[in-house]
């Protein structure tokens, strides 16, 4: 079996990332700036790091009520180990949890207009991935902060005016207001930095995995083992 690769290479006692030692880079780089640059090739600017990190800020946490930090609490309370935990958390993250990142990120990427993309969602009557919010009915706080952080590192360039112009014409043509959610943002975000869409719910995990450490943590620490649903929490719709 053989593989080829550009990421790294080992020469005596000494490991090269894309060329650099692993021990230079150790002290020299930020975490942020260690991801774009094994990502990319090249360090970023820090207009890209600021912009890189508040998306990684943005989704460490979003409440206990979502799959990725309740799940990983349930495999934990069963006596499993916190990699076996972080496993599970990771695999709640699908097409309805943070899979809209890479969806939306393929739709920019796409080279279309804002006019197309709607147009032809619209045609398919098919939602855009991004777009719309189940607490969030007006604005993502979470997209105007990373958006606000955009505009202060002067990063706002194509893909994010790109989003907003779609959510115009979403307003425009469908007659909905339906505001760009976090997933749309970060879908943005990694479409200016020129990250490849197909890493989207990779980007989701990386920043949601200290989150569900904590909540991990916490419940092997506070809880008593074994979550089990209530009698009163199960409702029975089989035959009498």
């Amino acid at each position: 079996m053989k593989f080829k690769t550009s990421i790294s290479k080992r020469e005596g006692e000494e490991l090269f990332v894309r060329g650099k030692k692993l021990t230079d880079m150790i002290g020299a780089m930020t975490f942020t700036e260690a991801v774009f640059f094994i990502l990319k090739g090249e360090l970023p600017n820090k207009h890209q790091t600021a912009l890189l990190d508040a998306v990684l800020v943005a989704t460490v946490e979003h409440g206990i009520e979502v799959p990725s930090a309740f799940v990983p609490r349930v495999v934990a309370s069963t006596g499993n180990s916190v990699n076996a935990a972080l496993a599970a958390g990771a695999l709640t993250i699908g097409t309805l949890h943070g899979g809209a990142i890479e969806q939306c990120a393929q739709i920019l990427q796409s080279g279309k207009s804002a006019k197309e993309i709607v147009g032809e969602a619209l045609a398919k009557k098919e939602r855009i991935s991004g777009y719309g919010h189940k607490v969030y009915k007006d604005a993502d706080p979470r997209t105007t902060a990373i958006y606000a952080v955009a505009e202060k590192q002067e990063v706002d360039g194509k893909y994010l005016q790109l989003t907003r112009d779609i959510e115009k014409e979403l307003a425009l043509q469908s007659g909905k207001q339906l505001p760009l959610n976090i997933d749309g943002a970060i879908a943005a975000v990694i479409s200016e930095l020129g990250i490849d869409w197909r890493l989207g719910k990779a980007f989701f995990i990386l920043g949601r995995m200290p989150g569900m450490m904590a909540h991990i943590l916490e419940e092997m620490i506070n809880e008593k083992s074994y979550r089990r649903l209530e009698k009163e929490e199960v409702e029975y719709i089989g035959t009498p």
